[in-house]
């Protein structure tokens, strides 16, 4: 399983660390990429879904912009893709 491994910066705890899931789908578009977002307790993002022809900077491109349109990619410290 490939994970997307986050740190950043925290004003209240120093540095936080989470993973972002990359969920293969063969039954989709193979140029899909979309966001998987988790309900609760907030809605935010818990994982991506790609098609099979979906190379991985395509995919850390996606997640790149998706941090600039949240605003938070002055606070990513790292970010690792875990095959």
């Amino acid at each position: 399983m490939a994970v997307f491994q986050i740190e950043l910066r925290c004003p209240e705890h120093g540095l936080e660390r989470f993973n972002i899931k990359i969920i293969k789908k063969y039954n989709v578009t193979p140029e899909l990429i979309t966001a998987k977002y988790r309900t609760r307790p907030k809605h935010e993002i818990s994982g991506i879904i790609v098609g099979r022809k979906v190379s991985h900077s395509e995919m850390q491109d996606f997640m790149v912009n998706y941090f600039k349109e949240t605003g938070m990619i002055d606070k990513i410290v790292a970010l690792r893709l875990q095959i």
